[in-house]
């Protein structure tokens, strides 16, 4: 049985991984219609400006008519008026959406990360793992508040934009839809450099992270070994890697947004000229020329936009792929298909029957743990005792399954603990931990931790057996007093030395 699951292979990121997020999105079906609504209509406004302009434009130069021109002024306020509502409730319910749908992808992420067994953790540094809970979901809420929705505008002008030209000139349609080609060619180029450039920024992001986290964990050694120099050159070698991709990545986009904007204003210059050209024979009236010019450069900014949006969108793909590589990892410890049941409660009988264990399943590697049996009565005291890295700890961690054995078995109460839920096999053990470890919250809440019903009574209880009660009453607080991460901040810590006793 492997010790954890097996890391997959890098690969290159598929925009498959986006469709995922579907499942968790279609549940908010109602806020997305309404949003939809609003912003078809929105973009119909949006749409209906250049005609309102040709016919304004003329009545001023053509026909010279006052009342005709006021009435339509006043339209556009309306109009415009009618717009901004229309896209603030759009905003509104996309954004609610997109930050639901990530709050919950947040969650789902971390929970999968809790489910992992403590093998998967030793490979692999907790600020990468925190980088994607933070950094990697920060991109994909981008796309699921805002991008996707400006996606959908700039596609509605875009197909509306070339709809109404193609009615009123094709040939300077023609002229217009003239630059699509070199725009959709160069996004595509290079929309998959970007992706794997955002990749790789990411990765060295999350390196950096993992450094950071290392010494803040560690500061305590980081600082009795002076070795403060030392982690701010680690650090900053990494902070210099990911900035380093971060270049490159940034000039492939300006490679890209230059080609794009060069396309679309020769684009404009041409249906300018052309356009100017059939003004002076007598063809298009200056109106007509000015709504065809708008339409222009709504296609124009509607193509930039969707440009801009591709390249957010291959940089989310990347995200997503950091994301759902871990959300569709299968941890090699978990519940049995059929768990068997324990006594309850249990008797404690242990027995390891010729257990062989590595923690990696390397031919090459020594075994850390050979042919060990070994016999637990209930009510007797065991001691291992050997040499520092001997095996030790390493033997009782199989026993809640932090890892499995390799070969053998391990029972409690005459049963393979492999046949056993997780957690009805672990809330049948209790262990006092190498290293005490305190939560951010109240001494309360700590000593509870395990048991979060706990009354107030059975906690005193728990305290005064550990011999902290009295200290404990002597704080301000008492057991509301509340304790910094790891106890570092708490009164308790400095004052009372609830670090050295709280937690046995």
């Amino acid at each position: 049985m492997t010790t954890d699951a097996a890391p997959p292979k890098r690969r290159i990121p598929r925009p498959g991984r986006l469709v995922r997020l579907w499942p968790r999105v279609r549940q908010f079906r109602g806020m997305l219609g309404l949003a939809t609504l609003t912003l078809v209509a929105s973009a119909v406004i949006g749409l209906a400006f250049p005609m309102v302009v040709r016919y304004l434009l003329d009545a001023a130069f053509i026909d010279r008519n006052r009342v005709i021109l006021d009435r339509i002024a006043v339209g556009l306020v309306v109009l415009f008026t009618i717009q901004a509502a229309l896209n603030y409730v759009q905003t509104y319910l996309l954004s609610a959406v997109g930050e639901r749908v990530v709050a919950g992808l947040r969650r789902e992420l971390f929970a999968k990360l809790l489910d992992m067994p403590p093998g998967f953790f030793a490979e692999r540094r907790t600020g990468e793992l925190t980088s994607r809970l933070t950094t990697d979901i920060g991109l994909l809420q981008g796309v699921l508040s805002h991008q996707i929705a400006e996606f959908s505008r700039q596609m509605l002008s875009l197909v509306g934009g070339i709809v109404l030209l193609t009615l009123m000139q094709p040939k300077l349609t023609l002229t217009a839809l003239g630059v699509v080609p070199l725009v959709v060619g160069s996004a595509l180029y290079f929309g998959r450099r970007l992706r794997r450039m955002t990749v790789s920024v990411q990765d060295k992001v999350a390196d950096a992270t993992a450094v950071a986290e290392e010494a803040f964990s560690q500061i305590r050694t980081v600082q009795s070994f002076v070795q403060e120099p030392a982690e701010r050159q680690r650090y900053g070698e990494r902070i210099g890697e990911s900035v380093r991709s971060a270049l490159v990545r940034a000039k492939i986009r300006g490679v890209f947004f230059g080609v794009l904007t060069f396309s679309t204003f020769v684009g404009i210059v041409f249906v300018l000229w052309q356009g100017g050209l059939l003004v002076l024979d007598g063809k298009l009236t200056p109106g007509e020329l000015v709504q065809f010019l708008l339409y222009t450069i709504t296609i124009a900014a509607a193509i930039g936009a969707l440009a801009s949006f591709f390249s957010s969108y291959q940089e989310a793909v990347g995200a997503a792929e950091r994301v759902f590589e871990i959300l569709e990892m299968s941890p090699a410890i978990a519940d049995p298909d059929s768990p068997l049941s324990l006594p309850s409660p249990a008797r404690g009988s242990v027995a390891f029957e010729g257990v062989y264990f590595r923690y990696q399943r390397d031919p090459s590697l020594p075994w850390i743990l050979e042919d060990i049996n070994l016999t637990c009565e209930p009510g007797e005291v065991v001691a291992l005792v050997g040499p520092s890295g001997g095996g030790k700890t390493t033997l009782v961690s199989l026993l809640p399954r932090f890892w499995d054995v390799d070969r053998g078995r391990v029972l409690l109460d005459d049963v393979d603990i492999r046949h056993l839920r997780l957690a009805d096999l672990r809330s049948a053990i209790g262990i006092v931990p190498q290293d005490p470890a305190l939560f951010s919250g109240t001494i309360r809440d700590n000593i509870a931790y395990a048991r979060p019903g706990a009354s107030a009574a059975d906690v005193e209880a728990a305290a005064r057996g550990a011999h902290a009660h009295e200290f404990i009453e002597r704080l301000p607080q008492g057991y509301d007093t509340l304790v910094g991460e790891r106890g570092s901040s708490s009164p308790a810590a400095s004052a009372s030395g609830w670090r050295s006793h709280g937690p046995s």
